[in-house]
């Protein structure tokens, strides 16, 4: 999966053909691809890329049983998030306690029943290793978000990257900004080498922790100023567009994969990457094809879930609603939305502990994310780390369509391996 998306990250032309439909409609694609185009032709001034990635799965029943013995079972790709993502840091530490809380209850657990979870610490040696291939001792890590959340999750990740330098007798430094700040605080050498500066300080690596779907001026500023500098982004802009929901529907229609591992030796790869895409369909044209699976999922809303090209979680419709929306869409609206095919997921009894409720024993049903990053060399396409390493689970109750933590509907847990 993360070399998917370092190959579609880098294929512009892909990115616009897909995306440009959604400009009209969507500020943030329409911002972001005419940045796309500006870096298309004033060349990449860093031939490095790191992506950080989160891709995240559930559980579906293939066939109509209802006895765990009797189900045919298979993981199925709910999406991905490239870049500001969260759990990495969550998912470690939960492995942690629910261990200790299974000792404390007379079972020791091994680590082949609930695996070792370095979340954390793939991203931060994802991010060191992109500093290291920066070649400069002295360059500063920056951290760019607007606001404070998940500053606990990156406090640990920044101490581990920090550690990680230490170890190899380093000393780095890590300065976070908001992302209207950097217009102001940061220098480009336009003139010169293109390298970007925060004072007398030159910025080898910048790691965005936040998505912006209505950028202002300075932000835009910003956004261009970083892009086009020497510094090591996650994500640059191409990254950020192949996060898009769109993006995702696209790569699953026949014959796309095959763009983008053309490779005999890699049909292998393909065959496994489309078993775990769920059914996806964009919603932009008007050929019979688009015309049925419009009608069905008016018809039989319960077997799809509706989703916008905007991501950070919440903003899926489900239900009734979706023949609702599907009925009054314009074209354009449409168009910036795709329909996925509504998973069934293992259905089992748990406790769910929250904070300043009630502990709930519910029917649940559980999301398994796995982290991963990549470092490529983008001039020639060629990857110097691949490593996929961490996971996070989260269960919610089988009655909750939104199942994300911070949205409030689900909680952190850990797979238990038998």
């Amino acid at each position: 999966m993360n070399l998917l998306y370092f190959r579609v990250s880098q294929d512009h032309a892909f990115l616009i053909e897909t995306l440009e439909p959604l400009a009209e409609t969507s500020f943030h694609i329409r911002v972001w691809l005419e940045l796309l185009r500006e870096i298309q032709s004033e060349g990449i001034h860093q031939p490095i890329s790191l992506i950080l990635m989160r891709s995240d799965y559930m559980s579906h029943i293939k066939n109509n049983e209802h006895e765990i013995e009797k189900m045919d079972c298979e993981l199925k790709q709910v999406e991905i998030n490239i870049g500001p993502y969260g759990g990495a840091a969550h998912g470690g530490h939960m492995t942690k306690f629910h261990r200790k809380m299974m000792e404390k209850a007379g079972r020791r657990v091994k680590s082949d029943s609930m695996p070792d979870n370095e979340g954390a610490e793939q991203l931060a040696e994802g991010l060191y290793e992109a500093w290291k291939l920066f070649k400069n001792p002295n360059a500063i890590v920056l951290i760019v978000a607007d606001t404070m959340n998940r500053a606990y999750e990156m406090s640990q990740i920044d101490q581990i990257l920090i550690q990680l330098a230490k170890n190899d007798n380093y000393k780095l430094k890590i300065v976070n900004l908001a992302l209207h700040e950097c217009d102001k605080r940061l220098t480009l050498d336009e003139a010169g080498d293109f390298s970007l500066h925060l004072g007398d300080q030159i910025v080898g690596v910048v790691h965005f922790k936040t998505f912006c779907f209505h950028p202002n001026k300075p932000q835009k500023d910003s956004r261009r100023k970083i892009e086009r500098s020497t510094a090591i982004k996650c994500p640059d802009v191409g990254s950020d567009l192949s996060n898009m929901k769109k993006v995702q529907q696209a790569i699953a229609m026949p014959g796309t994969l095959e763009r983008f591992f053309p490779d005999p030796n890699e049909a292998e790869m393909i065959v496994e990457l489309r078993a775990s895409f769920a059914g996806m369909w964009g919603l932009g044209n008007e050929d019979e094809d688009t015309k049925n699976i419009i009608n069905d999922a008016i018809e039989n809303p319960g077997n799809y879930v509706l989703k916008p090209s905007k991501e950070g979680g919440g903003n899926n419709t489900w239900g009734d609603e979706i023949a609702e929306k599907l009925k009054a869409f314009t074209k354009k609206q449409l168009e910036a939305h795709i329909l996925m095919q509504r998973l069934k997921p293992i259905v089992g009894k748990n406790y769910l502990v929250y904070a300043h409720r009630d502990v709930v024993y519910t029917d649940t049903t559980s999301e398994l994310s796995t982290f991963g990053y990549l470092l490529g060399d983008v001039p020639n396409m060629k990857v110097l780390h691949n490593v996929s390493k961490g996971h996070m689970m989260r269960t919610k109750p089988e009655s909750v369509n939104e199942g994300g933590v911070e949205a409030g509907g689900g909680v952190h847990d850990s797979p238990y391996l038998i």
